[in-house]
């Protein structure tokens, strides 16, 4: 009686993993955000990853309601990007790419042309900003000396 109690429990206690749900965290995954210029996430934008070297999608889906969407690489090279926001005036297009090393991780990806220039810019408005207030200084001494 005992014996078949135990096996009667066995058989319960495995049938019950059967159903369960399970998960577990990986590494290697790669998170695109997209946002709008100021910064407001953009749910439901198409997302298309294609693997290096591939013509055929290796996976597309839609952003989340944060403006996110994750792939995981399974291979090192230059992944291809496309972006397609629908808006009422036509779609919006971004298309980059993002270089995977050997160890699966982001070693580096095209920026905005934004960010790419930003620290110019930057310099830029500054040697500008000199320049005016000195100007202006030396307009203020020739109207003193009149």
């Amino acid at each position: 009686m005992i014996i078949r109690a135990t096996i009667l429990a066995l058989i319960l206690n495995f049938s019950a993993f059967a159903h369960g749900i399970f998960y577990e965290l990986v590494d290697g995954a790669v998170g695109v955000r997209v946002t709008a210029p100021n910064n407001i996430p953009i749910s439901n934008a198409n997302v298309t990853i294609y693997a290096p070297e591939a013509s055929l999608p290796f996976v597309n889906g839609k952003t989340d309601v944060n403006g996110n969407f994750a792939f995981m690489p399974d291979s090192h090279g230059q992944w291809r990007v496309v972006i397609n926001v629908d808006s009422d005036h036509g779609g919006h297009i971004k298309d980059f790419k993002i270089t995977i090393d050997e160890n699966r991780k982001v070693d580096e990806f095209e920026k905005t042309p934004y960010e790419r220039y930003m620290k110019m810019l930057s310099v830029l408005g500054l040697l500008l900003g000199l320049f005016g207030i000195i100007v202006l200084i030396k307009n203020r001494k020739k109207d003193t000396t009149k």
